[in-house]
């Protein structure tokens, strides 16, 4: 109950602030995987719901904070492996990269939860050879 309470403050917050500044974006993106082995013993599924609010943007770089929501599940083991939670970030982006910090909190099946900070550096890019070549 406490997740989607503290799920539900930070949309309330994102809604009030939004009109109260000239947002440059609404950037979001979603990433997931699913691998099955067909041995039956290994189904498993981790990936990412995110949402953020660009506020403000010079010479290509933009101040972001977001919402995400990550997960991992898996069939084999999974009080062990079996994980999700809402996270809250803010981070600077330019092209394809993207530099932030973030708290993330972690629930898992055995109903521990526990939370973390982290500093983080990622880079997303995609192509078309076909385009390229011609």
């Amino acid at each position: 109950m406490k997740r989607w309470v503290k799920l539900l403050v930070l949309g309330a917050i994102m809604l009030w602030a939004a009109p109260a500044h000239a947002i440059v974006g609404l950037t979001g993106s979603t990433w997931g995987t699913v691998i099955d082995n067909f041995n039956g013993d290994r189904f498993q599924t981790l990936g990412y719901l995110y949402q953020g609010v660009d506020w403000y943007e010079k010479e290509g770089y933009r101040l972001n904070t977001y919402g995400a929501m990550r997960w991992r599940l898996q069939s084999n083991d999974g009080t062990y492996f079996n994980a999700y939670g809402p996270a809250l970030g803010v981070s600077v982006k330019k092209s394809f990269f993207r530099f932030g910090a973030e708290y993330y909190w972690e629930y898992s099946q055995s109903d521990n939860h526990n939370g973390r900070a982290l500093i983080y550096g990622d880079w997303y890019y995609d192509w078309d050879l076909l385009k390229f070549l011609h």
